[in-house]
């Protein structure tokens, strides 16, 4: 499949995600009702620039290399290499996990935990950049959530 044709598909999943959540917001009380939605906003946002980038760059691609033969063209969609779909269905597990956990536990045990596992499966960074960054995140919430916001957090066994 093409490269753009990835991105819009991409880009379309991730407006009807949206649009899930901006509905599902309605639920919510009218307090923590902004935020939500603001984000839901800026990930529709984003999408679409994912598919306006998809289109303009399959567009300049074609303008600059229409004499180019098949063999090129699978080269260049295959510069990611196939999909772990192993490592993919292991990442969705760990989201799933998280989720499930996040309220019997609670956000502030349970997150740090989760970025950490994240890191360490994706092998993303080094160990000490892992624990700055769970923490640092995990303290930037409770900020802006509880003290800022005034937002309930599940707090779990911490209750």
């Amino acid at each position: 499949m093409r490269n753009h044709i990835k991105l819009f598909i991409a880009g379309i999943l991730a407006i009807a995600f949206s649009l899930v959540f901006f509905f599902n917001s309605f639920q919510l009380p009218k307090e923590a009702v902004k935020l939500p939605r603001i984000l839901v906003g800026l990930i529709i946002l984003l999408s679409i620039g994912i598919m306006i980038e998809g289109y303009l760059r399959e567009r300049r691609d074609t303008k600059t290399t229409k004499a180019a033969d098949e063999n090129n063209e699978e080269d260049e969609e295959n510069k990611l290499g196939p999909i772990n779909y192993k490592r993919a269905i292991i990442f969705t597990i760990m989201i799933a996990t998280y989720i499930f956990l996040l309220e019997p536990v609670g956000y502030f045990i349970v997150t740090p935990v989760y970025i950490i596992s994240t890191y360490l499966f994706l092998k993303a960074t080094k160990v000490k950049n892992m624990i700055i960054i769970s923490v640092a995140f995990t303290a930037f919430v409770y900020f802006v959530f509880v003290v800022f916001l005034k937002l309930p957090i599940p707090m779990g066994i911490l209750q």
